[in-house]
């Protein structure tokens, strides 16, 4: 699972800016933008008479399809695993550091040991004035991150690591995303 961090949505929506056609010929041999979704599906039948990509059309490949455009689509944004969304908020004071807490003992008899509830902090907002200062002081305190090796957990499993710094290279990119949130007056989110 994957955690998105960006500004909050429009007070009044995304607004709908078009339609397009995705094929997987290449180059693209449909670059037609249309004015909705519907017209977009009505060129696609268009589309699927002329386009000579033998896979367009064809159900049980990757065929052409259609994308709506928002927006909100060029919006600064930051993608990143839950484990490393994790790093980000220990170094933003959102989520709770690791500890002896954290170690939960199984029950007698072998049972799993009931989780405590607690709030997921994989999801939340904040504005983006207090946003920036949280990101701001994670830079100015954060030692410089050395990364992590990347390792075999088991026969299935593989942790890729983390490459030397990446915490301070996503915090800049935390930054941009607070400091467009703030210039269009929207709360920043994530998910």
């Amino acid at each position: 699972m994957g955690v998105t961090f960006c500004p909050g949505a429009p007070a009044d929506g995304p607004q709908e800016w078009g339609a397009s056609i995705v094929c997987p010929a290449h180059p693209p041999q449909d670059q037609r933008y249309f004015a909705d979704y519907d017209a977009a599906v009505a060129g696609l039948a268009d589309h699927l008479r002329f386009c000579t990509d033998p896979y367009c059309g064809d159900p049980v490949a990757y065929g052409a399809f259609v994308v709506v455009h928002y927006s909100t689509d060029q919006e600064p944004s930051l993608e990143v695993s839950s484990v490393n969304a994790r790093l980000l908020l220990r170094a933003l004071g959102l989520a709770a550091e690791l500890g002896a807490d954290d170690v939960r003992e199984p029950a007698p008899g072998g049972a799993p040991p009931p989780l405590p509830e607690e709030p997921n902090p994989l999801i939340g907002s904040l504005t983006a004035e207090q946003m920036l200062g949280r990101v701001e002081l994670a830079l100015a305190l954060a030692p410089p991150d050395p990364g992590l090796p990347a390792r075999d957990l088991n026969a299935t499993n593989y942790d890729f690591g983390r490459v030397e710094g990446y915490l301070q290279d996503r915090l800049a990119h935390l930054r941009e995303i607070a400091l467009y949130a703030r210039e269009h007056q929207r709360d920043v989110v994530w998910h």
